[in-house]
């Protein structure tokens, strides 16, 4: 069994980034693995993370996906990108 790396593309809040950033390091830290702000224009940035996942595990991205949702302060969430390891 292998690991896959997921990478979401977060937008949140302007005012809560450094408390978003914060509890989003929280999720599952033995899988979290990197976070950066990119800027997007017009002063937004939006916040991409990246997670270790087992590439078998029926479910392990949507539980994931849903742990990173239901951080205060997020807007919306997408599945940047999804590669094996």
């Amino acid at each position: 069994m292998g690991n896959a790396l997921v990478i979401f593309k977060v937008f949140a809040d302007p005012e809560q980034l450094n408390s978003v950033e914060a509890e989003l390091r929280k999720i599952d830290t033995d899988q979290f693995r990197d976070l950066k702000r990119e800027p997007i224009g017009f002063g937004i940035e939006v916040i991409r993370v990246g997670y270790i996942i087992p590439d078998k595990v029926d479910g392990a991205l949507e539980k994931l996906e849903n742990a990173v949702r239901t951080v205060k302060g997020i807007n919306e969430v997408e599945v940047d990108g999804v590669t094996l390891l």
